[in-house]
């Protein structure tokens, strides 16, 4: 679409892929679709060296023009609790920019509560990784909370759709996916509400060490 992505963090660190989505057992057994994966991850460059969300300057925040989440385990335990996620999410609310959050990425959304400053998201529908799915995973338990449940306790209007269909959810500026299968339908709506124009966008300086897959 001509944009160009970029990649930030919490302190600037590589995120990590789950294992178990680059299995080949995961996957139908298909080996060749891993290596392909795998490889596909070593060549995206901006995943080994992302930014430090909390390095970025308003005049950086300035040239975003969207925020994408993407899912993994990893939103429930950082990008809930990371101020630089909370004071990026703000910055898209007060210059109306679209925010997307798929599968647990919505657990980014949980920044903004708790705090002195109410959620500019309290009342909003969004969608996430269900708790029937979740259920029905290898990690079923081992979380201290089931995303769906805790979103709703926080205030947010959670819509589900059937285990591992793609469903997605749209609300003000926030959109978001259920799962993996709701990527494609998720990223064609947010490519939607971008500028039809691409804007060249300034790098800040990365911090962090490179990731093997």
């Amino acid at each position: 679409a001509g944009w160009r992505p970029q990649v930030a963090t919490p302190d600037g660190v590589p995120p990590p892929v789950d294992a178990e989505s680059l299995d080949p057992a995961t996957l139908g057994g298909d080996y060749g679709k891993a290596a392909c994966l795998c490889d596909a991850v070593r060549q995206i460059t901006d995943l080994h060296t992302p930014i430090d969300l909390d390095v970025l300057t308003g005049k950086d925040l300035d040239t975003l023009i969207g925020v994408f989440i993407p899912g993994g385990n990893g939103p429930l335990m950082d990008l809930c609790q990371a101020a630089g996620v909370d004071r990026l999410l703000r910055h898209c609310v007060a210059a109306a920019k679209p925010i997307a959050t798929l599968c647990h990425g919505t657990a980014a959304l949980l920044a903004t509560c708790g705090g002195a400053n109410r959620s500019p998201f309290c009342g909003q529908q969004v969608t996430c990784f269900s708790a029937a799915e979740e259920s029905a995973t290898s990690l079923a338990g081992r979380w201290p909370y089931t995303l769906e449940n805790r979103l709703r306790q926080e205030g947010f209007r959670v819509s589900t759709g059937a285990p591992w269909q793609s469903h997605i959810a749209t609300d003000h500026l926030i959109l978001s996916g259920q799962n993996p299968a709701s990527a494609a339908a998720l990223t064609h709506a947010f490519i939607q509400r971008l500028p039809s124009t691409p804007t060249p966008t300034p790098t800040p300086t990365p911090k962090g060490k490179h990731y093997e897959c």
